[in-house]
């Protein structure tokens, strides 16, 4: 799956095991919104890709603690030609009081020269140590230079917005970004957890 399809999500939970590669660069919250937990969530993640659009979703479902009512949007079947009023009218009329968008800001490729370094192996023998050092020709062996080499990063970038029903006022965001992903499939899981942990920090989804 190409990374340029890539998006993610928000849900809740924490990060995944082992070493993870998504982090939070920026965080927006409106200070005169009434902090109120959503009652009924529509999660909406903007892709092309169509299977990987309603994995997401389904995944932010699974995630959604007990408390929040979550729907993915995909489900809706909502025509992309609607009118904006139209489609406000049909979520106030399914009663949902809050929706989370997903959108992939970029996909940015770079590059960092490793320069060569000099390096000192273990003396097995601590020869090196004491008061009785070797000669230089004792020494010379454990000393040697690795080459220089060039590392490609990829860094997805990815914004999440919480927005109030049925206004439509966004009252929470985000920007984030994972480092070097293995698929698509691991930056959905990694900012399901990061986010949706952030939001229930924010007292913006229930605690589990």
């Amino acid at each position: 799956m190409s990374l340029k399809h890539i998006i993610a999500l928000v849900a809740a939970g924490i990060l995944l095991t082992g070493c993870a590669s998504s982090t939070l660069k920026s965080t927006w919250r409106d200070d005169t919104d009434s902090g109120v937990v959503p009652r009924k969530l529509v999660v909406f993640v903007a892709v092309k890709d169509e299977n990987l659009r309603r994995m997401a979703e389904n995944r932010a479902l699974q995630s959604i603690p007990p408390g929040t009512s979550a729907t993915a949007g995909h489900t809706l079947e909502l025509d992309p030609t609607l009118e904006t009023a139209e489609v406000r009218a049909r979520l106030a009329r399914e009663g949902f009081d809050a929706a989370l968008l997903s959108r992939l800001v970029s996909v940015d490729k770079s590059q960092v020269v490793v320069p060569p370094q000099t390096q000192f192996a273990n003396d097995p023998l601590f020869r090196r140590f004491g008061p009785r050092y070797g000669s230089f020709y004792t020494f010379y062996p454990y000393v040697y230079t690795t080459p220089g080499y060039t590392v490609e990063n990829t860094t997805v970038v990815v914004e999440t917005l919480l927005y109030r029903l049925p206004e439509g006022k966004p009252v929470w965001t985000a920007v984030s970004e994972t480092l070097n992903p293995r698929s698509s499939a691991q930056v959905v899981e990694e900012l399901i957890k990061l986010l949706g942990s952030k939001l229930q920090s924010e007292g913006l989804l229930p605690t589990r």
